[in-house]
């Protein structure tokens, strides 16, 4: 998020802080922790939300290094994951990017829609674009949902990404300063986050973790979807640039946009922006204060920008459930 964005979201804030809007903070602080009921797992499960394919890397990643420990593995997304075959697991990892401040609603929602885990491990991860983005409470947030469903925290970490939010002319200081993410040292970070988790695991100790107190914190109870929609004079679909892919449909955590009857339901739309992000003809329009606003792949078609990817890609192979049959990607 751009330094001007920021200014105009944290002014909208605080405007809604002074008339009063109620707030509450969830608790996402654990308890003692209860014990593992699976020391020694056999199938894992990543399942993950991404939009501009950051969070997907990092779940990847993490499946080829549980796999070369000889689990069997499957990846999966969670918008389109039936969540009744997660009985089938005993180890459960959960991805997600981090929006206004926290995980987005819709993640939110899958996870407390989860069936009961009864004591199997669980981790957290999650990528976000800058240091001000409130990633450790989201990391809380997401923990302490996986709890109320019966799973056991086994670990937790967060990985900074080249931002994927979209600004007028992508070039803020903080867009600048991740152009080169993720990089080896990431990949790093994910390949020690996994030990880490395993390692709990074997030695049956689960994590405690607490959130902080912070302005952003704050922030994230305020309606900042709202407020950025507000800022949204337009939202549609250019009928003439449109080759009916439905790339927007599938990635779409809300069901809001259809590209043959040209329209976006503003009320449905939680402002992830990953219809912009996604769209391969750039047919989605958007603007923002009366700027149009441009997706994701085309930024880094203008900045030439080629995103590294980890060694493991190369040779690993597990269950990709979220990957299409002719993906470069699938394993």
């Amino acid at each position: 998020m751009d330094e001007t964005r920021r200014g105009f979201i944290k002014k909208g804030a605080i405007l809604c802080a002074a008339a009063g809007l109620p707030v509450a903070f969830p608790a996402a602080t654990s308890a003692a922790p209860k014990a593992f009921t699976m020391r020694d797992p056999k199938r894992v499960l990543i399942l993950y939300y991404s939009q501009t394919g950051m969070t997907r890397r990092y779940a990847r990643l993490i499946g080829c290094l549980l796999s070369e420990l000889g689990l069997s593995v499957d990846l999966a997304d969670m918008r389109s994951f039936e969540k009744r075959r997660l009985l089938n697991y005993d180890l459960l990892f959960v991805g997600s990017p981090v929006f206004y401040y926290d995980i987005p609603s819709n993640v939110v929602d899958c996870l407390a829609a989860l069936p009961t885990l009864s004591g199997i491990p669980a981790a957290a991860f999650v990528s976000f674009g800058g240091p001000e983005g409130n990633q450790h409470n989201a990391l809380c947030h997401a923990l302490s949902l996986l709890e109320k469903r019966g799973g056991v925290a086994a670990g937790m970490a967060a990985f900074r990404s080249i931002p994927g939010y979209p600004t007028p002319n992508w070039d803020s200081a903080n867009q600048r300063s991740g152009e080169h993410l993720p990089n080896e040292e990431t990949y790093r970070q994910v390949r020690v986050f996994t030990d880490q988790v395993m390692d709990n695991i074997r030695q049956g100790k689960p994590i405690r973790y607490g959130s902080e107190i912070a302005l952003r914190e704050m922030l994230r109870m305020l309606p900042l979807v709202w407020l950025n929609k507000k800022a949204m004079g337009r939202h549609t679909v250019d009928g003439d640039a449109c080759i009916l892919c439905r790339t927007c449909v599938k990635v779409c955590p809300a069901a809001a946009i259809d590209p043959e009857k040209r329209r976006v339901d503003r009320d449905r739309c939680i402002a992830c922006f990953g219809c912009l992000n996604n769209c391969p003809a750039d047919a989605v329009v958007i603007e923002y204060r009366g700027k149009r606003l441009y997706g994701f792949p085309e930024y880094l078609k203008r900045r030439r920008i080629t995103i590294a990817e980890p060694p493991e890609f190369q040779t690993c192979r597990f269950t990709d459930r979220s990957a299409p049959t002719d993906s470069p990607g699938g394993v």
